[in-house]
């Protein structure tokens, strides 16, 4: 079966009422919910900073990304990239691969991004990152 897949990456911040350990939450919350409607992707907190890649089918994606924007958990949500995706999926074993970084350097070059650079930043980072 040839799915219709379209991709979605945005940063956003922490938000200054949420605790820190809130991150497990949203980690857990977006596997159970991704797996239910097929959608994968990867997010990456490097303490303050979140930034997260995720694809699946439009309609899913669509619903997920009006959910992300209502979060309280986070603030100044940023879209970077929205579009069809051609090809494979980046990530077809994960609901939701987390990383948490130890430098804030990564997210803030590609947080300066938009579109294809963003994604081609991502993908410069993923080989850096540990899915452990």
């Amino acid at each position: 079966m040839n799915q219709k897949l379209q991709c979605f990456m945005y940063h956003s911040e922490l938000a200054p009422t949420a605790e820190i350990s809130c991150v497990a939450d949203i980690v857990k919350t977006a596997r159970d919910f991704n797996t239910l409607h097929a959608i994968t992707g990867v997010l990456i907190f490097d303490g303050q900073r979140f930034a997260q890649y995720i694809e699946g089918e439009t309609e899913a994606i669509n619903f997920l990304i009006s959910q992300l924007a209502r979060d309280p958990r986070h603030t100044n949500f940023t879209p970077q990239h929205n579009a069809p995706r051609t090809g494979k999926r980046w990530f077809p074993g994960w609901s939701m691969a987390y990383m948490q970084l130890d430098s804030a350097d990564p997210l803030g070059e590609m947080t300066s991004l938009c579109g294809a650079l963003a994604l081609e930043k991502l993908q410069e980072l993923l080989p850096e990152l540990d899915f452990g």
